[in-house]
C-alpha cells in the first residue's frame, strides 16, 4: 500500500478481517455482465486513453485487488465524451490515464465498510433487495483519471490517488502551485464537455445525465 495512505487500525482490521473477505448478501438479479447491462469498454471508443485499473490491483486504499480483471467499462455516452476530451488534451501533447469507471454495487458496499464517510464514499443503500442509492460509479456514469504527457508519465497533482485527505479537495490551497494547476487544467479539460467535478477528490467526474441509469451490481469479469 503506498506510504501517504494511512489508515486508523479499525480500518486495516476491517481491510483484513470483514470488508473483503465476507461474502456479499445476494441482490436481486439483475444484468450478468456489464455489456449486458449496456455499458461499453472504453477501449473500444477511445483506444488512446491509458488505464491503471487501480481496484484491479493492490495498488489502491484497501491493499488489495478486488477487481479480477483492469477493464473499463462506461455508459456508451460518458465513454464518447472521454473521447472528446482526450483529442483535446492530446492536441496539447496530453492526455488522460483513467483509474476507474464502472463499480459493481457490491463493491461499493465494501467500500463503504472500510469508509463509511460520505464525501469520500457514497453510502450504498438496497431496498426490496435491489440497489437503491450509491455511486455514479454503480451507474456507469462516473470516472476517475489524471493527466498524463505524451509519454505517459502521469503529471504532478495536489494528492495521490484516493488519498482521503484535504489535500484531494478542489479547494485545497497548499502544496505545490503547480500540481493544483494541473488539477485545474484537467477539470477545465472535463468541465468542456459536460463532466461535474466532485468537489472533494480531483481525480472524481461524474458524466452529465446520471440520474437517468440504473445502478448496476453485474460483476467485471
Amino acid at each position: 500500500m503506498p506510504q501517504h495512505r494511512k489508515f486508523p487500525v479499525w480500518i486495516v482490521l476491517a481491510a483484513l478481517g470483514l470488508a473483503l473477505s465476507a461474502p456479499v448478501a445476494g441482490l436481486a438479479a439483475g444484468p450478468a455482465t456489464p455489456e449486458a447491462a449496456g455499458l461499453v469498454e472504453l477501449t473500444a471508443i477511445a483506444p488512446d486513453v491509458r488505464l491503471d485499473m487501480r481496484y484491479a490491483t493492490p495498488n489502491n486504499f484497501t491493499g488489495v485487488a478486488v477487481y479480477p480483471a483492469p477493464r473499463c467499462f462506461l455508459r456508451a455516452e460518458v465513454a464518447k465524451r472521454l473521447a472528446l476530451v482526450q483529442a483535446d488534451l492530446k492536441k496539447e501533447g496530453l492526455g488522460l490515464k483513467v483509474y476507474d469507471c464502472y463499480r459493481p454495487f457490491s463493491i461499493q458496499k465494501r467500500f463503504w465498510a472500510l469508509v463509511p464517510q460520505e464525501g469520500w464514499v457514497a453510502r450504498p443503500v438496497e431496498k426490496d433487495g435491489k440497489p437503491a442509492a450509491g455511486s455514479k460509479h454503480n451507474r456507469g456514469a462516473a470516472v476517475d483519471l489524471t493527466l498524463v504527457d505524451a509519454a505517459g508519465n502521469e503529471l504532478p497533482m495536489p494528492s495521490g490517488f484516493d488519498e482521503f485527505s484535504e489535500k484531494a479537495r478542489r479547494d485545497y490551497a497548499g502544496g505545490d502551485p503547480a500540481a493544483r494547476a494541473n488539477a485545474k487544467r484537467l477539470e477545465a479539460a472535463m468541465a468542456r464537455h459536460g463532466f461535474d467535478p466532485l468537489p472533494t477528490e480531483w481525480w472524481h467526474f461524474d458524466g452529465p445525465g446520471w440520474e437517468g441509469f440504473e445502478l448496476l451490481d453485474a460483476p467485471i469479469n
